[in-house]
Formats: structure tokens, C-alpha cells, sequence
């Protein structure tokens, strides 16, 4: 009979219970929850089970166990797609995960009745509420060994925070994993939530695993510090609201309620009195807290305010919209100095904590220190600009350690200072005598913005040097620097000490950052085109330009296809050696500069595998495809074509080659400058002590992440559970691995629209 004819049958036959537990004694769990899914398709299957019972109650035989007659579902939540809903249950945090096996033959047993499992149904259901016991509950073994692989295991039980059935495999024991479901151990000194789970990172042994993303290697080579977690939160409402509440309050001494409240404001917080006029008692005042000449809530207002990468003027809009009042200016410079200051020595702490952590895992390297305790170390380093062009007030230097990609050191440079543009046009002006101005600029010196005199340009090279020369101060040395081919910085460091460097006996090695080394070869090529030209006058009387190379096919397009080769045969010759690089390299241009009357492909690789479709022709003993029907491909003069070849040449050198042959770029670097300059917007005007806060407070959180460079312990502001919660989920996103992204594809053109189409 068809096949939904003999599932309708095998429905009235027996009870769903019963035909999906004698099912699951000799299926696994997928296709004894589907039903017979050779007998009919798995969308009828599906449809008769969801009407006899839940998808769940099938593979584990939990119904009878557990009552959850509570618990409704409509035809309307059955057709909606699966979706994670969020749980109102205690916090569950993953104390222990090891053992060799996850895997029983029994699925349907009546160790499922536990919880977690009620959790999961809950969340399948859609149920909003869960009570569970405040007990630790040790989950058995849960699925068999055909279900899913270790990764994928690991990620969902490390994402949702509960051991699921379908991602389990042979090779982790479940047995071993404990689930607290106790609600009182998420808030006395502890850093876990509801909303984000504590990820164990202390199982990463190598910072060169590939299966977890940089800033989980990161963070789990720093001591991950917990602190006490308050459940004070802020109250935000309306004097109205608030007076209601206060109308209910009587006197303690007479017992009258003819109170009277006074209500005086001091930055944003406010300091309420009660006063009873019967018998003259102050029933209570209730005062803000105060910590080192800061309140509270005002602090966490202008520490918000600064993290948004706003100033003053935002500030004062942001209150004004929310009904508060706002700060003076004197008054808003003074909290941010105090917030710059600690944001700066928790910075300075961090990265003492990363030197001693690079020590360390250079010492499992078999790198260790010479018999005076210096470190020879591989760097990265490069700076930022607040402003493009050469007009940038600001700039930046960043040094991070190659192997551990922490942040090591910086400096910020600045060429202008507000106060002292301020006093000397009172100076001009003659408000003030020059007396005056003299002891102004010396008390001064100490405070003033302006550390650097120079071009904005050379302010990378100038941060170089001083990173360099307090480097032996850390007992490390800087001996490896991978940086962009700008030579500018590098020179600066040869020649410190007169030719001697910045270690004087020691030399500092530059290597390629091969990102920056391929765009070379555009821009040489480049302006290897703009440089052939002839001037053609058009009938107007205008000049127009006509670039001969481009005659030759040697197109903008062309040039990038011959640039992304480039960088593709850097990237695939890593740690091999200089000659097979170098071939690479030129296999790909003679490749693309080849004809049918002069084939050059003697340096691509040979076989029926090989990418050249003349050497797979030649493999295959066929006679080659024509060279025009190339989607990249040049035919130049001799003369052009020994200019371009000259280029590839220079590129190609085995002092260059060698720079490039450990593949490192300063991709460490750009992410952290894109988040330096979250924090100070460069759409505005921005001083050096607004620099100082956003690169020490991005630095520490690129180190250390957001849960542990949070200002508020250190601020004495103290750790509140909503707090601990988005940082803990900020976390997350942060080390969640990113999928590589899928390059965009264009569309096939039309025929008619290319040279000759018709």
C-alpha cells in the first residue's frame, strides 16, 4: 500500500507510546521519535507523531514520569519553527566535563526524568516558568555513539549550559558532568548568570589551536580573577512616584504621618530628609554614596558616557532627555580624570600580568631568557591616527607579542595642547604678563597634553623608539618586529644609539607583514601605468590622457587579480623555503602574461592535478585550450613587459622572500586600533587624556576581556548582578569564533555588452 496509507494504519493499530518505545529498543532515538521512516515520508511521520505526542516523549518514554500536564501546546506553537526560548530557571553552571564515553544503547530510560531534561522540554514547549529543585542533579549517560561529533558536543554544552542528548559522542563521558541548579550560588562572589554561562578556558594548552577562537587564547592565558556580586541595582523614577511612596511613612516616635520631606540635589544623585514636625525627630535621611570623591551614580553616568565614546556635550543631552539634572563642566573633567586614571593603571596591570604570561609560554617554546634575564621576543607593531591625511593631532603605537597576540606596550603622541593655545593668546593679548606665563608653563609641564613636535606622519617612527627604549625595563627585548613597508619606523630604530640600535650590540630583524607586502605590488604596478602615457586632444581642445599599458590588457582589473595571486602564494608558502616562494610568485605572472605562440608556464606545477590548464592539458596528452579564453590575462610589449617583470623581480629577492616566509600580519594590530577608536569617536575633536582612556580601556579589554577590565571594582563602584551579566555575555560574543566569510560572487554579464558582443 503507499506509504501514507500504511503509516495511517500502523496509527490505529496501537498507541503512538507504545509503537514509539518498542521502536526504540531497536532504533536510535532520531528514528524512533520519527516513527517508521522507511515506511512513510518523514513529514507524515512527523505530523501523526505531533499529534499522539511530543517529539521528546518518544525518544526517552518521559511522560509517565514526570507531570507535565501544565504545560499546553497549540496547534499555532507546533507550526512555528524551532526557535531557543529563553528559561526562567536557577542558574546552571558546567563544573566538570571528562571521561572516555557518552554513549548507551538505552535512550528510553528512566534516568531522563531529571531537571535538566524538564529544562529542555520547557524550552521546546515554550514554556515561560520552571521550578526545579535547588539540588545537584548528575546527569548518566544520555544517547548513543551515531548522534553528533566531539566539536559540535562541546560548543552546545558549552553554549546552552545543559547536556542535550543529540550532541553527544564516544569520546566524552557525560557521567562526569554535574549541573548545579542551585539559584543562591549565582550571586555571593561568583561569576555566573542566568543569561551567560561561566565557559571553562582552562583546557587550552596551546595558543596555536585552531578550533577556538584568538580571544578565548587570549584570555585564558591571564588569571581570571572573580569578584563579590551585589544584587543592588539603580532605581530610575519619577519625584511623583517616589512622593507616593513616602506619604506611607509615619514617624516612629508619635506614630504621625503628617511628615515632612526635603529632597536636595547634588550632581545626580539626591539626598532625601524626613522631618517630623510633631515631636521635632529626623525619622531618616538617606544620603548617596560617596567613594574617594565621587558618587556612585554620578561615576557610573560619566563611565558609561566614556565607553559610548561620548564627551560633555553628550553627556549633557543625555540628561537633559532622561529628566536628570546635569553636571558642570569643571565637574564632568573632574570624573573623567579620576575614571583616565584608573583605567590607566589597570592597563599597566594587565600588561605587567601578559609579560610575565609571555615569559612563560616562550619557556614552552624552549625560548628562554639569557644569563641576564632579557627575553628575545617576536613583536608586531604599528600605529594609528586619529585623523587621516597628515594633519592628525593624535597618533598611536601598539607593540604586540607575535606568539600570545597580547598587547605588550604603547604610546600615544600628541602635538597639541588646549591650555597652552589658551594661555599664550592671553599672552598675545596681553591679559597677562609674561611673568605670569613663565610660571603658568612650569607648573604646567607636568600636565600638558603636548609630548611630541614633528610632522604627524613621523609620529609612528617617534612611538618606536620610546617603546624600544623602555623595553629592557620589562626584561624583554624586542628583537623580531613584523611591520608594514613603510621603512620609517625601522630606520628610526637602526640608527638609535648612532647606528648601533636600540641594543646596541644586538640587531632588531624586520619581517613583512604579507597583508601590506602584496599591496606593493598594486601600487608599483600602478604607477607603473600612470607613468606611460600620450596626450590625446580631443575635438574641444581638451587633453585627455591614454595609458599604453592598458592597451596591452594591463587593466585595474588585471592588476588586483595579479595582487590577490600574489598574496595567495605568500600565504600558501608559509614555512617552507625562499625558492619554492619565489616560483610561486612568478608562476603566477608568467602564467597570466603566457600566449599561444609563446607559452611560459615552466614554473607552474605539473600533473593532471596541477591549477594550469596547459600543464593538465599537457598531462593528459590534449592539445591546450587557447590563452584568450583566460578570464585573467596580458599581453604586453617587450619593452613594458621587462618593466613589469623587473617589479616581480625586486618583490621577489631571497632578503624579501625571507621576511615572508612565516606568514605574519598585523591583523592583531587593526582590530585593536578599530577598537581603540570606538571609545574616542574621530568625527570629533579628542585631547590626549581622552586618548589615554580609550587605548588603555580598549588595550585591557582586548588582554583581558570586558568582565575583567571593568572600571567599577576598580572605581569602588562594586560588581551588581545585571552588570555581571552583560559583561559575561559581551564576553561571549567577543570569543564566539567567527565563520570565515563567503566571498561575494558576481553575476555572469551579458555577452551582448562585452567588446565585440553583438
Amino acid at each position: 500500500m503507499p506509504p501514507r496509507e500504511a503509516a495511517a494504519g500502523a496509527r490505529d493499530a496501537m498507541p503512538p507510546r507504545e509503537a514509539a518505545a518498542g521502536a526504540s529498543d531497536a532504533m536510535p532515538p532520531r528514528e524512533a521519535a520519527g516513527g517508521a521512516s522507511d515506511a512513510m515520508p518523514p513529514r507524515e511521520a512527523a505530523a501523526g507523531a505531533r499529534d499522539a505526542m511530543p517529539p521528546r516523549e518518544a525518544a526517552g518514554g518521559a511522560r509517565e514520569l514526570m507531570d507535565i500536564s501544565g504545560i499546553e501546546s497549540s496547534g499555532e506553537e507546533r507550526k512555528k519553527k524551532r526557535k531557543r526560548t529563553s528559561v526562567d530557571s536557577p542558574s546552571l553552571a558546567i563544573t566538570d566535563v571528562a571521561g572516555p564515553s557518552l554513549a548507551t544503547p538505552d535512550v528510553a530510560s528512566p534516568s531522563l526524568a531529571t531537571p535538566d531534561v524538564v529544562t529542555r522540554y520547557c524550552r521546546a514547549r515554550g514554556s515561560k516558568k520552571l521550578k526545579v529543585d535547588n539540588s545537584s542533579v548528575t546527569i548518566p549517560s544520555l544517547a548513543t555513539p551515531d548522534v553528533a561529533s566531539d566539536s559540535l558536543a562541546t560548543s552546545r554544552v558549552a553554549r546552552r549550559g545543559v547536556a542535550t542528548p543529540r550532541v553527544a559522542t564516544p569520546d566524552v563521558d557525560m557521567s562526569a558532568v554535574t549541573i548545579s541548579a542551585d539559584a543562591s550560588s549565582a550571586v555571593p562572589g561568583t561569576s555566573t548568570s542566568d543569561n551567560a554561562t561561566d565557559i571553562n578556558i582552562s583546557g587550552v594548552d596551546s595558543v596555536s589551536d585552531r578550533n577556538i577562537s584568538s580571544a578565548i587564547k587570549r584570555v585564558s592565558l591571564l588569571k581570571k580573577v572573580t569578584h563579590k556580586v551585589s544584587e543592588n541595582f539603580m532605581v530610575f523614577m519619577e519625584n511623583t512616584n517616589f512622593d507616593l511612596i513616602l506619604s506611607s511613612v509615619c514617624c516612629l516616635k508619635c506614630f504621625s504621618n503628617n511628615i515632612v520631606f526635603t529632597f536636595d540635589h547634588h550632581h545626580l544623585e539626591t539626598t532625601v530628609s524626613a522631618y517630623c514636625p510633631e515631636c521635632k525627630n529626623n525619622v531618616f535621611v538617606m544620603k548617596p554614596r560617596v567613594h574617594k570623591d565621587m558618587n556612585v551614580a554620578t561615576g557610573r553616568m560619566v563611565y558609561a558616557e566614556m565607553c559610548t565614546g561620548g564627551g560633555y556635550a553628550s553627556f549633557s543631552r543625555r540628561t537633559a532627555m532622561c529628566n536628570l539634572p546635569s553636571l558642570s563642566f569643571k565637574t564632568f573633567s573632574k570624573y573623567t580624570a579620576l575614571i583616565t586614571d584608573a583605567s590607566v593603571q589597570s592597563c599597566k596591570q594587565i600588561m605587567a600580568e601578559s609579560r610575565e604570561v609571555i615569559v612563560r609560554e616562550y619557556g614552552k617554546l624552549d625560548i628562554v631568557p639569557d644569563p641576564s634575564g632579557i627575553l628575545d621576543i617576536d613583536v608586531t607593531y604599528d600605529g594609528t591616527w586619529h585623523k587621516r591625511g597628515h594633519h592628525s593631532n593624535l597618533g598611536i603605537g601598539v607593540t604586540i607579542d607575535a606568539v600570545t597576540k597580547l598587547v605588550i606596550d604603547y604610546q600615544i603622541m600628541c602635538k597639541f595642547c588646549f591650555l597652552c593655545t589658551f594661555f599664550e593668546c592671553r599672552l598675545k593679548s596681553k591679559k597677562i604678563s609674561e611673568e605670569q606665563y613663565e610660571q603658568w608653563t612650569e607648573n604646567h609641564k607636568s600636565v600638558c597634553c603636548k609630548n611630541f613636535t614633528g610632522s604627524s606622519g613621523s609620529m609612528e617612527a617617534e612611538a618606536a623608539i620610546l617603546i624600544w627604549q623602555r623595553s629592557l625595563e620589562s626584561n624583554l627585548r624586542y628583537k623580531t618586529v613584523v611591520c608594514d613597508g613603510d621603512s620609517s619606523t625601522y630606520k628610526g630604530l637602526v640608527e638609535l644609539n648612532n647606528g648601533a640600535g636600540p641594543y646596541r650590540g644586538v640587531q632588531v630583524v624586520k619581517e613583512e607583514c604579507i597583508n601590506h607586502y602584496s599591496k606593493r605590488l598594486k601600487n608599483r604596478l600602478t604607477n607603473l601605468v600612470k607613468s606611460h602615457y600620450n596626450e590625446k586632444e580631443l575635438k574641444t581642445g581638451k587633453k585627455r590622457k591614454q595609458f599604453d599599458l592598458k592597451k596591452g590588457m594591463l587593466t585595474d582589473f588585471i592588476i588586483d587579480k595579479l595582487a590577490g595571486y600574489f598574496q595567495k602564494n605568500l600565504r600558501n608558502h608559509v614555512d617552507t623555503d625562499v625558492v619554492r616562494m619565489r616560483n610561486g610568485i612568478l608562476a603566477s605572472f608568467f602564467h597570466c602574461s603566457s600566449s599561444d605562440t609563446n607559452p611560459q608556464h615552466h614554473l607552474c606545477p605539473t600533473g593532471p592535478n596541477s591549477w594550469c590548464f596547459y600543464q593538465k592539458a599537457v598531462a593528459a596528452n590534449i592539445t591546450p585550450p587557447s590563452h584568450n579564453t583566460m578570464k585573467v590575462h596580458f599581453q604586453l610589449d617587450p619593452a613594458y613587459f621587462k618593466e613589469v617583470h623587473d617589479i616581480y623581480k625586486e618583490l621577489t629577492t631571497d632578503d624579501m622572500m625571507t621576511r615572508c616566509l612565516k606568514g605574519r600580519t598585523q591583523n592583531p594590530n587593526e582590530s585593536l586600533h578599530q577598537r581603540i577608536w570606538s571609545y574616542c569617536n574621530k568625527a570629533l575633536n579628542r585631547n590626549k587624556w581622552q586618548a589615554d582612556f580609550s587605548a588603555s580601556q580598549a588595550i585591557a579589554e582586548y588582554n583581558a576581556g570586558y568582565e575583567r577590565s571593568c572600571l567599577d571594582i576598580p572605581l569602588g563602584f562594586g560588581r551588581s548582578l545585571v552588570t555581571q551579566r552583560k559583561l559575561q555575555a559581551m564576553d561571549k560574543r567577543m570569543q564566539r569564533k567567527k565563520p570565515p566569510k563567503s566571498k561575494k560572487r558576481r553575476l555572469a554579464m551579458d555577452t551582448s555588452y562585452e567588446p565585440g558582443g553583438h
